[in-house]
């Protein structure tokens, strides 16, 4: 009698941990996809997939992302290649808000003429502020780097004119950084603030940011809302 009620007593923990598990993956459900082949990294050769799932019952998402590169099948009985497949390379899991949706982006950050991958994923305090996460495309091992601190600058953007990224920060003033890349992480360089007067900083050989140009502001200058493409000298 005693092993038969032990038993039953088992059966039930298990049945309940089954069934909480369940719930926990029913709880999510996908509601929007992103899929690219033809422009990412190596045109043709390489595929971004990107799903954001949305917890049924909390505001909290869960992105997960797949990179592919595409390798070719060797048919050893007719020692020849018989076709391509799509070969995984890297998976990530990143919480998400339950606001923005993916917004993919595929543009070449780094200037290598390698497409890049970014997707939003959040929203700073000010509306203006768009926080997306980047992934450069590295061609040696045909994988990308997750530039770990890409959601701390918010408004990337890649900047031609000094072959670097810039990100916009909108407060009640106004903030362009200018970052390269380094490895898996943005590394700042300068800055120009905006409020009541203009502040140019650049950091120097011993890391610490000086000013080099100071001037008044009038409020009348276009770039308060869309940062500027050089800080030496100042250009618009």
């Amino acid at each position: 009698m005693k092993i038969l009620v032990i038993s039953i007593v088992i059966m039930l923990v298990v049945f309940s941990c089954t069934k909480n598990n369940e719930q926990k993956t029913n709880a999510y459900f996908s509601e929007e996809t992103f899929v690219d082949s033809l422009n990412v990294g190596l045109k043709g050769k390489t595929k971004v997939e990107i799903e954001n799932f949305r917890n049924d019952g909390t505001e909290d998402n869960l992105i997960i992302l797949n990179f592919y590169k595409q390798d070719s099948v060797w048919n050893f009985k007719k020692q020849k290649n018989t076709g391509n497949v799509w070969k995984q390379t890297n998976r990530f899991y990143f919480d998400k808000d339950g606001v923005t949706g993916i917004d993919a982006e595929i543009s070449d950050f780094n200037n290598d003429g390698y497409k890049d991958f970014l997707y939003e994923s959040g929203i700073a305090a000010r509306g203006g502020n768009v926080i997306k996460t980047l992934f450069i495309y590295n061609p040696e091992n045909k994988d990308f780097i997750h530039i770990k601190n890409s959601d701390d600058y918010p408004n990337l953007s890649f900047n031609s004119k000094l072959n670097c990224v810039n990100s916009l920060i909108l407060t009640g003033s106004t903030t362009t950084l200018f970052l390269k890349i380094k490895k898996d992480s943005l590394i700042e360089f300068a800055r120009v603030d905006v409020s009541d007067k203009i502040l140019v900083e650049e950091r120097d050989s011993s890391g610490k940011f000086k000013v080099i140009e100071e001037r008044k502001f009038d409020g009348n200058d276009e770039n308060f809302y869309s940062g500027y493409s050089n800080y030496k000298p100042l250009e618009k």
